[in-house]
C-alpha cells in the first residue's frame, strides 16, 4: 500500500512538474511571439473621411527584436498600410533597458506612418525614460503625456488623446486614486465638441472610468 501511494504521489508530482513545465515554455513564448490582430470598427460617429482609416497598434516590446533591428515587425507594419502607428506603453523594459532598441524601432517606424507614443510603467520605472522620450521627439515620434492632438483628413478630423502612465504620478493604488485621476485628466482634455475621440493609454483595466468619461475608442496595453 504504502509502495503504491509513493508511485501515485511521484506520478502526480510528475504531472505537475510538466504542466508547470509547459505553462512556463508557453508564458516565455507567447512574451516573445510576433502577433497580430486585425479589427474592424464601425460608428456612426466616425466621420466620413476617416472611411477606411487604418490604426497600427504596437504595445509592449519591452525591448524585444523581432528579426535583426526588428525588420520582422516593420515589414508587417509597412504591409498593412497604416494611416498612423500607435504605441501604447513598455516599448522598454525596465530590468533590462536598452534604448538604443527602442530608438532603432522608432527611427524606422516613422518612416512607415506618423507615429504617437504613451508610456507604459515599465517607463515609469526606468531612469532612462527622459533619454529615451528625447531621442522619440528627435526621431519624428509624437509624445503624448495627458494630451490632445487633431487628426484632419478630407476637412474633418477625430481626437487623439494620449495618458501618460499613472506610475509616472501615483506609485500603486491603495485608495483608488488612479481611477479619479485619470477621470479629471480625460474631463480636462475634452474640448467640448462632442467629435469623436481615440485614447491611447497603456492601462486596459481603467476601462471603465474610460467609458465614464465617453471615450470611443480606446487602444490599450497591457501593464505588468
Amino acid at each position: 500500500m504504502r509502495k503504491s501511494l509513493i508511485k501515485k504521489t511521484r506520478i502526480m508530482l510528475c504531472v505537475i512538474g510538466t504542466i508547470f513545465f509547459i505553462l512556463l515554455i508557453w508564458t516565455v513564448w507567447s512574451n516573445k511571439a510576433l502577433m497580430v490582430s486585425t479589427i474592424s470598427i464601425s460608428s456612426s460617429h466616425i466621420p466620413a473621411a476617416f472611411s477606411g482609416f487604418r490604426i497600427a497598434q504596437v504595445s509592449d516590446l519591452h525591448n524585444s527584436e523581432f528579426g535583426k533591428n526588428n525588420t520582422e515587425l516593420l515589414k508587417l507594419l509597412s504591409e498593412s498600410r497604416p494611416d498612423i502607428i500607435a504605441i501604447t506603453g513598455d516599448l522598454i523594459d525596465a530590468n533590462h533597458t536598452d534604448v538604443g532598441i527602442a530608438l532603432g524601432f522608432a527611427q524606422e517606424s516613422v518612416r512607415i506612418a506618423p507615429t504617437y507614443y504613451v508610456t507604459g510603467n515599465h517607463e515609469a520605472a526606468s531612469p532612462q525614460y527622459d533619454t529615451l522620450k528625447a531621442g522619440l521627439e528627435e526621431a519624428g515620434v509624437i509624445v503624448l503625456e495627458d494630451e490632445a492632438v487633431s487628426l484632419e483628413r478630407n476637412g474633418e478630423t477625430i481626437t487623439l488623446l494620449g495618458l501618460g502612465d499613472p506610475d509616472f504620478t501615483v506609485k500603486g493604488d491603495m485608495f483608488g486614486e488612479t481611477s479619479a485621476m485619470v477621470s479629471t485628466k480625460l474631463k480636462n482634455l475634452d474640448d467640448g465638441e462632442g467629435g469623436y475621440t481615440i485614447l491611447l493609454s497603456h492601462r486596459p483595466e481603467l476601462f471603465e472610468t474610460y467609458v465614464n468619461c465617453s471615450i470611443d475608442l480606446v487602444f490599450a496595453g497591457h501593464a505588468d
